[in-house]
C-alpha cells in the first residue's frame, strides 16, 4: 500500500509541475498575442492554435488530479445514507469510472494513432501528438483508481 501512495504523490508531483509549466506558456503566448495585437496591430499566426491545445491538454490533467484528490462533482445525497453499505458502493462507483476511462483510454489511443498522418493547421506538429492527452490522461486515471479503490477496499466495507 505504501508503494501505491508514493507512486500516486509522485505522479501528482509530475502532473503539478506539468500543469505549472504549461499553464506559464499559455499565459506568456495569451500576452504577447495581446501586446502585439493592441500595441503593434500584428500577431503570431499560431498562437491562438497554440493557446487552445494547451487549454485543452490543461483541461485533461484537471480531470485526473480531479479524480486523484477525489474533487470531481459527486452526487453523494444516496451514498451518505447507506449505512454500512457506502464503501461498497463507492467502490462500485470508482469501479464504473474506471471502465469509463479504460474505454477512453482505447479509443484515445486509437483516435491518436489515426490522427499521427495528420498535421495541426498552423503548427508544425503531427495531431497525433497533440491528442495523445486523451490515452495519457486516461491511464494517469486508470492508476489513481486503482490506488483509491486499493485504498478504499482496506476500509471496512
Amino acid at each position: 500500500m505504501d508503494t501505491l501512495v508514493r507512486i500516486g504523490r509522485a505522479l501528482e508531483k509530475l502532473i503539478v509541475f506539468l500543469v505549472l509549466i504549461l499553464m506559464a506558456v499559455l499565459i506568456s503566448a495569451v500576452f504577447m498575442q495581446v501586446v502585439l495585437r493592441y500595441v503593434f496591430a500584428g500577431g503570431m499566426v499560431w498562437a491562438e492554435e497554440l493557446d487552445r491545445y494547451i487549454f485543452v491538454w490543461l483541461m485533461f490533467l484537471g480531470i485526473t488530479m480531479g479524480i486523484y484528490k477525489q474533487k470531481h462533482i459527486a452526487i453523494t445525497f444516496i451514498t451518505d445514507r447507506m449505512g454500512r453499505f457506502s464503501n461498497a458502493m463507492r467502490i462500485l462507483i470508482n469501479l464504473i469510472t474506471a471502465a469509463f476511462f479504460a474505454v477512453l483510454f482505447w479509443q484515445g489511443l486509437q483516435f491518436m494513432l489515426v490522427s499521427m498522418s495528420g498535421m495541426a493547421s498552423v503548427l508544425p506538429v503531427k495531431l497525433g501528438i497533440i491528442y495523445s492527452i486523451i490515452p495519457v490522461s486516461s491511464l494517469l486515471a486508470l492508476i489513481f483508481l486503482v490506488i483509491i479503490i486499493i485504498g478504499q477496499k482496506g476500509e471496512k466495507v
